[in-house]
This record gives C-alpha cells, sequence and structure tokens, in this order.
C-alpha cells in the first residue's frame, strides 16, 4: 500500500471538537458557503419552494453561486463539493465514474435531485456490466446550486429521505445583464491536468419578438484520471456534449412564461485494465466497456401573480424527460481446460426511463386572528414514468466460429425488471405562522403522496422468470414536518426543526428478475415492502452580519424499514433453488454536528480589507441498531479552511484552502476484514485575474503537497487484501485553467 502522510487522528478530532464547542457558543447565519459572495444571500429556494429569508429557515441548507462555481473551477459534481463537508460524491475509477451525492451518509437515490424544478431520473444498476448513474445538468449552465440536508419528504416527496439537491440553470436575464445592445454573449475555455481534460462552452441571449431567448453549448473531452498511487489507471476516452435552450415570455399575463429544452450525451470508452486476472476474471484476457449517456428535458414554466383568495402568487411547470442509458460490454476470456475454451463475451445494457410531469405551487400570505400571520405554500405534484431494462449478449467460441446466446446459465436477451409504469401524485401544504411582535415562527408541513407500480410481463420477461410473477404495488404515504425560529437579535437565530422522511419501495426492488437454473438461484417478488422511514431532529443557530456569517446545527435522525435488495431467504424445498428476495431488514440512526462560518476581515479592520476566511466542518457518526455496528456508509470528521484575498482594485485575487479528514476508525469489519483509509490534508491555491473588462482567468492548482490519499467514499467495501485498492488513490499535485470572456 502507498505511504501517506497521516494527519494525526487525536488532533483532528481535538480541532473539530474545539470549532464545533466555538459554534454552539456564536451566534450563526445561513449555511451560503464560500467566500465569493460571502454574505450576499438574501435567500434561498430549496427549502420551501419559494424565495424566502434566510432567517426564517428552520433547516441548514447549503447554497453555491455561480462565482463560486467559476472561482473553485468545477467541472463534474464531484468539484462541486470539493470544498463542502457532509456531502460526497463516491467514484469508481474502474468504469462508471461519478456517483450520486450523499448527504450526511445516505446517497444514490435515497437523495432527491431537481434541474429547473424537474426531478432527475434514478440510477440503476446490475453488477459489473450495467450501472446507469445519474445525469447532471452542465456545470458551464449553473447559476445557482442548493443543498437541503436531512429529510426533505414533506415538501419533496419519496425520493427525499436523504435530502435534496437542486440546481438552477442560467437564464436569459443573467447573460444580458449589463448589455446595452439586447444581445449578450458568455464564453469560456478550460483545461485540466488531473485528466487531460479541456472544455469550451458558449451561452448566448437576446431579444426576439416580444421575448428574450437564451442558447447554450458545452463540449468537454478527456481521458483517465491521474493517480498518486504506483499503478496505471485504466485507459479511459470520453467526450459530452450539453444544449440549452430557452425562450421566455416576460410580459404574459401574471408572470414570464418559459419554455426551456435541456439536453446532453456522454460517450465513454475504458479499458478496464486492472480488473484482468483478479478474481472472477482470473480467465479474463480483454475488458471494454463502450458507455453512453442521453438525457433530454422540454418544459413549459409560468409564473403567476395574485389571484383572488387562492394565492398571491403562484407557478406552474409541465415537463417531459427521457433518460437512456446504453452500455456494451467486450470481453476476452482464455481457455480453462479441459472443458471450456477460449471464448469472446459481446453484452448490452439498455435502462431508459421517460417521465411526464406536472407541478403547481402557490403562495398566499393571511392575517389572521391575535396578530398572527400566516405564509401558506400548498401545492400538488403528478408524475407518470415507464421503465425500459434489457440486457443482451452472445458468447463465441474463437477457434470454431460459434456462438451461443447463453452465458453463465442466463438466456439472453434478459429482463431484470420487468416493463414499469409509475404514478406518482401528492400535495403537500406548509404554513408559516408569525406574530407581528413576536420573535418566534412556528413552521408545520404536511405531504400525503400516492404511490402506484403496475408492472407488464412480456415474452422475455416470462421467458427469464418462469416460476416468478412480478407484482403491483400501491401505497399512500404521510410525511409530516414541524419547524420553528426564534430571532435572539436581528442578526442571531435559533431553528429546530423535525422532519419525517420516507420512501416508497423501487421497483427494481419490488420485481427483482433473476433466475439460473445453473447455479439453482431465484429471486421472487416482495408484494409487502413498506416505504423505508425516518425521523429526523435538527437544532441550529444562525447570524448574518457584516463581519460574521456562521451556522452551526445538531442533527439525529432515525431510520426504519430499511430495503436491502436480494437478500438469501433460504432454499426452497420444491425446486431446491436458493431463494433471494428484497426485504426491510434494517433499521439506523445517524447523527452529527455541522459548521461552516465565513468570516469578512475588513469589517472590523480597515487594514484587512479584502481579506476573508472561510472554516467548514462536519462530525457524523452512524448506528446499525440492528446489529450495533457503525454504518459504513457515513464518511470520517473532515474540515476545509480557507484564506482568501481580493485587491481593492477587485482586478486579482486568491484564496488558500486546506481540506482534512480524519482516519477512518469506524468500521462494520463483521463480515469481512475491511480497508480503512488513513487520515489525510491537502493544500489548494485558487486564483483569478481579470485581465480586462470582459476577460477573466481562473487558476487551480490542486493537492499542492502531492498527498497520496484515498477517500472513504470511494472504497467502502473493499477488503484489506483487495488488489484493487491502490486504483482509488486520487491524483496527485494538479492544475485546471479556464478563460472567461464575456460580451
Amino acid at each position: 500500500m502507498p505511504n501517506r502522510r497521516v494527519l494525526p487522528s487525536p488532533r483532528l478530532r481535538c480541532f473539530v471538537c474545539a470549532v464545533l464547542g466555538v459554534a454552539a457558543a456564536l451566534p450563526a447565519s445561513a449555511a451560503t458557503q464560500g467566500p465569493d459572495g460571502a454574505g450576499d444571500l438574501e435567500t434561498v429556494t430549496v427549502y420551501a419552494r419559494r424565495l424566502m429569508p434566510v432567517t426564517r429557515v428552520a433547516a441548514t441548507v447549503t447554497v453555491i453561486e455561480r462565482s463560486r462555481i467559476e472561482s473553485t473551477l468545477v467541472s463534474d459534481i464531484s468539484d462541486l463539493v470539493r470544498y463542502e463537508p457532509g456531502l460526497t460524491v463516491r467514484n469508481d475509477p474502474f468504469r462508471f465514474g461519478l456517483d450520486t451525492v450523499s448527504i450526511r451518509g445516505l446517497g444514490g437515490n435515497r437523495v432527491a435531485v431537481e434541474i429547473d424544478g424537474v426531478p432527475a431520473a434514478p440510477g440503476f444498476a446490475v453488477g459489473s456490466y450495467a450501472d446507469s448513474g445519474r445525469a447532471y445538468v452542465d456545470p458551464a449552465f449553473l447559476r445557482r446550486v442548493e443543498f437541503l440536508r436531512g429529510p426533505a419528504s414533506s415538501l419533496y416527496g419519496s425520493d427525499a429521505i436523504g435530502g435534496v439537491v437542486a440546481m438552477t440553470t442560467v437564464a436569459p436575464a443573467d447573460v444580458l445583464a449589463g448589455s446595452s445592445s439586447g444581445l449578450g454573449l458568455r464564453t469560456q475555455a478550460g483545461y485540466g491536468s488531473a485528466d487531460a481534460s479541456w472544455n469550451v462552452a458558449a451561452i448566448g441571449a437576446g431579444e426576439l419578438g416580444p421575448g428574450r431567448w437564451l442558447l447554450g453549448y458545452s463540449r468537454r473531452e478527456g481521458h483517465e484520471a491521474d493517480t498518486a498511487a504506483d499503478v496505471a489507471p485504466d485507459p479511459r476516452d470520453y467526450r459530452s456534449d450539453s444544449v440549452l435552450l430557452k425562450y421566455e415570455l416576460p410580459d404574459m399575463a401574471g408572470g414570464p412564461l418559459t419554455l426551456a429544452y435541456e439536453g446532453g450525451q456522454v460517450d465513454q470508452q475504458t479499458s478496464v485494465n486492472a480488473f484482468l486476472g483478479v478474481g472472477r476474471f482470473a480467465a479474463t484476457t480483454a475488458l471494454v466497456g463502450d458507455d453512453r449517456l442521453q438525457r433530454q428535458r422540454l418544459s413549459l414554466h409560468h409564473a403567476l401573480g395574485a389571484a383572488g383568495s387562492a394565492f398571491d402568487s403562484a407557478e406552474w411547470r409541465v415537463y417531459w424527460q427521457d433518460t437512456a442509458t446504453d452500455q456494451d460490454t467486450h470481453e476476452v476470456r482464455s481457455a480453462v481446460p479441459p472443458r471450456t475454451p477460449a471464448v469472446q463475451l459481446d453484452r448490452t445494457f439498455d435502462f431508459d426511463e421517460a417521465t411526464l410531469g406536472f407541478e403547481f405551487t402557490a403562495l398566499r400570505s393571511l392575517g389572521g386572528g391575535a396578530g398572527l400571520v400566516h405564509d401558506v405554500v400548498y401545492g400538488v405534484e403528478l408524475t407518470r414514468s415507464e421503465l425500459t431494462e434489457l440486457r443482451d449478449g452472445v458468447q463465441t467460441t474463437l477457434a470454431t466460429g460459434a456462438t451461443t446466446n447463453v452465458i453463465l446459465g442466463e438466456t439472453f436477451p434478459v429482463r431484470d425488471l420487468p416493463l414499469t409504469e409509475i404514478v406518482e401524485a401528492g400535495a403537500f401544504v406548509q404554513d408559516e405562522i408569525r406574530a407581528a411582535d413576536s420573535r418566534w415562527s412556528i413552521i408545520p408541513a404536511l405531504r400525503i403522496d400516492y404511490y402506484d407500480l403496475t408492472p407488464t410481463v412480456d415474452t422475455i420477461y416470462a421467458e427469464d422468470n418462469p416460476s416468478s410473477r412480478p407484482v403491483g404495488l400501491e401505497e399512500v404515504s404521510f410525511a409530516p414536518k414541524l419547524g420553528a425560529t426564534y430571532r435572539l437579535t436581528d442578526a442571531v437565530g435559533l431553528f429546530f426543526q423535525y422532519a419525517h422522511g420516507y420512501r416508497a419501495p423501487p421497483p427494481e426492488d419490488v420485481n427483482i428478475g433473476l433466475e439460473i437454473p445453473l447455479f439453482k438461484v431465484r429471486a421472487v417478488p416482495n408484494p409487502d415492502l413498506r416505504p423505508e422511514v425516518s425521523d429526523g431532529f435538527e437544532l441550529g443557530l444562525r447570524r448574518t452580519g457584516e463581519a460574521l456569517d456562521l451556522t452551526a446545527s445538531v442533527f439525529d435522525t432515525e431510520y426504519r424499514d430499511f430495503i436491502e435488495s436480494k437478500v438469501n431467504i433460504g432454499v426452497d424445498a420444491d425446486s431446491g433453488f436458493t431463494l433471494f428476495q428484497s426485504q426491510n431488514v434494517a433499521e439506523a440512526r445517524i447523527y452529527g454536528a455541522e459548521l461552516a462560518a465565513v468570516w469578512r476581515a475588513g469589517a472590523g479592520s480597515a487594514a484587512l480589507d479584502g481579506w476573508t476566511g472561510r472554516l467548514a466542518a462536519s462530525w457524523t457518526r452512524g448506528e446499525n441498531l440492528v446489529t450495533d455496528e457503525p454504518l459504513n456508509s457515513i464518511d470520517p470528521p473532515s474540515l476545509v479552511l480557507g484564506m482568501r484575498y481580493d485587491a481593492p482594485s477587485t482586478r486579482w485575487g486568491g484564496e488558500l484552502v486546506v481540506t482534512a479528514a480524519e482516519a477512518q476508525t469506524r468500521v462494520d469489519d463483521t463480515l469481512a476484514d475491511l480497508y480503512a483509509t488513513d487520515g489525510y490534508a491537502t493544500v489548494d491555491l485558487l486564483a483569478n485575474w481579470q485581465l480586462t473588462q470582459s476577460l477573466r482567468l481562473n487558476l487551480g492548482l490542486f493537492n499542492l503537497t502531492d498527498e497520496e490519499y484515498i477517500v472513504w467514499s470511494d472504497v467502502r467495501g473493499r477488503t484489506v487484501a483487495d488488489p484493487l485498492v491502490p486504483y482509488y488513490t486520487r491524483a496527485g499535485f494538479n492544475a485546471s485553467m479556464t478563460l472567461h470572456w464575456r460580451f
């Protein structure tokens, strides 16, 4: 294993405890992180589906604005959370790349992702040859990203049991700002040495007839990511193309009407050399993946003005979205005498989810008795999704050219999931209750969701699973929430929240399609799966001010009825098959503390004008309440320290950032001796120059000390003896630069 400079665990633990102790003694602010524009944020939107002053938010929300996205040279979702403790993105260095965002130890499809209010398609995975992942909007198109930490089912439904990632793309007004000609253009070009990648993007906007248009295009190309370990990363070539198109009618009755199209395609070819000769790939001499992910969205959004007593303002959105994954795998296996000849295996995996949806959200302010004011948000959501999944394959004997569609006992084509239709309907209401002469506000909320899963058995699924019939599922779920805020002063406040979360049983767990007579294994549906549920509590302290913004919070959430896929339920007495079934088995508790602070030194001393300090820290613990063991999904404590200077001329600036993580010492290794990561600390230098009025250069020098380290979220589940562990080592010293030109 590589030698690593280890940050002493007790020292880091003491430091984290110290800063969290300071958070308990000092007032706190909105969790708007990043010195760029720090303290300027007046509202957040992800919390209650509307603009809302941060002093009235009864939750922890992290907001990353466009300026921060550019200054930190974000090229993907992992870069976006690079300096956000408590938020991680797992990375597969071999083929499938980045996973979804994990919030406080929960990730995957338990975190809701929205792009301009439209839910992104969930991921779907079937072992080493098939993983659809999740699709995100290109960072060049982002205006802001907001992360709601913790259960948010009362406003965002089933997929938000772990939190919410809300992405907002640029609007015509953003590009036209400051233009006197009625035309605007943003362009950028960049390069990153970690994966020898380059990117170009252009976003134009203008006036056309009664409205305004926006057209954006982005292209990225790169190769395999570098690693500081003494191993050769798997060769990889990727490219992505993204398009954003909007047309906005600002003078419609009630408010603007916006038609938007956004889509992209990612193509990637990978030679998975690290697997060759390892484990079940012992006889494999070649393994190549050719993967494509396509996503497109068409939406119509209308903001409405007041409508009598029904609402003061409202908005509706109708959308269609399609996400398709196509993955081809080419594998060559040497002969294993005396019975198995050399063969070539060609597999394909196709997964498609098409969704049609409608959303309506309204706000109504009411004057109540006893001087109370009610700000009521209510709305409905309707979606209908169709899921299609198919695996196919052919095996060719190299010596004779003979082919067969039977591979390791599976007769292709096969469906692991029947053709599935999912209908979801939700209604929610939230009331923020305030008194004119009171420092208190009480925020109750309730959401009711209807979930209907209907499978369709076609010939392929029936032939693959002759002994199992898929089942439908119909659920009604309730998600209450109660929040409260209290203003100690005009700048300082407390917040508290109880939130009940839930997640409807996903189709791949309700109806697992698997029957392999050669190995006498069979998966059976489970019509009795219950939704995963949670009960979470959070208490925080917030301060906003000219010199200091600070947020500190503690949280404690219990999760019940977690669904575990493919549980071995024993041997069927009649057939002798070993049966597998997804079941509600897990109960867990996740608790911890978080801190985020921005200090503007110039507000207290003119001599320090231009200096900005930044601190963010996360300490999280997770317990499996069934086995009384740690949860392996929980990251070790981490912190980020940054110091930035902006010249009085505003022509240049720079920031030094230290990121540290403690060694992972809490591991459930009852089933295997799992690898545990060492502690580490990295140092980054960010700089920007305004070369001309319209030309700006951003530069990032990352891992200046060439630290050799592995991130826990990447490698969890790997054993100490696993020869693949070194491949997870992150890049050593690397640099990125982006040139921005605005007309």
